[in-house]
């Protein structure tokens, strides 16, 4: 078997000459590209301390608020993006040929459509904690945390980081007033930022042990259908996980479908900053902390989560197979290679089959 493994300190001096250049012209203009959108404080409706409770965060200004599961019902309140609802009920819409037809019940108040809103909680960590020497994998466990240049919230700001995205943490340190920040690492522009560390929990390596390991590799197998918007993860002819999906967005002008064919998961990472730039066909995009990747072609078409969007049966990326993170990460874990938890990047070769069709 052909393995290719990259340690951290390994692949980020292979990136030296480009992070140089990076770091003369971006650390300047970094507050210039970021989104609008991105900055600034949101307000919040219809959301006090959560405690346990699922909350709902608003990832795409102009969704509504309506009376009732029904877009033809009496539209309430017009929600911003990070606005937070309080989830208290799940409604399936009568209409059957939506291919999503889950709406979330806000606190008593109303109904919104699940496609824009993200699933989550609020859940601060500890932070007496040890980072290792080549770093470790974080999750953010609150609905969003701004990240910024130095361990000073007066410093500038980079981006705003959401729930269940993922991070390599680089380092634990202290400010002046004893409070904890991470140093993460921003693996497109190879520099750094901070975030308070109650904002993210170390994921353990117990957590990212592979699944099902003891089967063959060449009895694993995943099947995408595009026209269903669904993928099958097989053992033999048996059938072990499903999950709805995003895949690439067709367009009269040709947009970004996801490609048929034949394909193996031979690169991988647990995390990944993923941009595209804007032109006068196309929006584009800048996803700090994209969760459980999985890479089948050598032009980055890859299985990951999503945390901008919940609209899953719907297309909706770049080309990607875009999953809920819970799913993409059970793709992370299943297919082959394993990848070890000490490990930034790694690719292998002869990884599990993927047929798109």
């Amino acid at each position: 078997m052909s393995t290719n493994k990259l340690n951290l300190l390994e692949y980020l001096q292979s990136q030296r000459s480009r992070r140089n250049f990076l770091q003369s012209c971006v650390m300047g203009m970094a507050g210039l590209m970021l989104p609008k959108s991105l900055v600034g404080n949101p307000s919040a409706k219809f959301y006090k301390d959560s405690g346990d409770h699922l909350l709902g965060r608003v990832t795409r200004t102009g969704q509504m608020l309506f009376k009732q599961p029904d877009a033809e019902s009496k539209a309430l309140v017009k929600l911003s993006m990070d606005d937070l609802l309080r989830i208290t009920g799940r409604r399936i819409n009568e209409n059957e040929s939506s291919p999503n037809r889950v709406w979330y019940q806000i606190s008593g108040k109303g109904f919104v459509h699940s496609r824009y809103i993200q699933p989550v909680h609020n859940h601060e960590n500890k932070t007496n904690t040890r980072i290792p020497e080549n770093g470790c994998l974080g999750e953010i466990t609150v609905p969003f945390v701004d990240a910024f240049r130095q361990m000073d919230k007066n410093s500038p700001l980079i981006y705003r980081l959401y729930y269940a995205s993922t991070y390599w943490v680089v380092g634990r340190e202290e400010d002046g007033l004893g409070i904890v920040w991470y140093k993460l690492l921003d693996d497109r522009h190879y520099n750094h930022f901070y975030v308070p560390a109650v904002s993210l929990r170390l994921v353990p390596a117990s957590e990212l042990f592979p699944i099902s390991p003891k089967v063959p590799r060449e009895e694993k197998r995943i099947e995408v259908d595009l026209g269903a918007q669904t993928m099958k993860a097989y053992e033999d002819d048996n059938v072990v996980y499903k999950a709805r999906i995003s895949s690439g967005v067709r367009t009269r002008e040709g947009g970004f479908s996801t490609p048929t064919g034949y394909y193996r998961t031979t690169r991988k990472r647990p995390c990944r900053h993923m941009a595209y730039p804007s032109d006068e066909t196309y929006t584009g995009f800048d996803l700090p902390g994209v969760p459980w990747v999985s890479y089948f072609t050598s032009n980055g078409v890859a299985f990951h989560g999503a945390y901008w969007h919940n609209d899953f049966g719907v297309p909706h990326s770049h080309g990607c197979i875009n999953l809920t993170p819970e799913a993409a990460k059970w793709v992370y874990l299943w297919t082959t290679p394993a990848v070890p938890p000490k490990e930034y990047i790694y690719s292998d070769n002869h990884g599990t089959r993927v047929i798109i069709y």
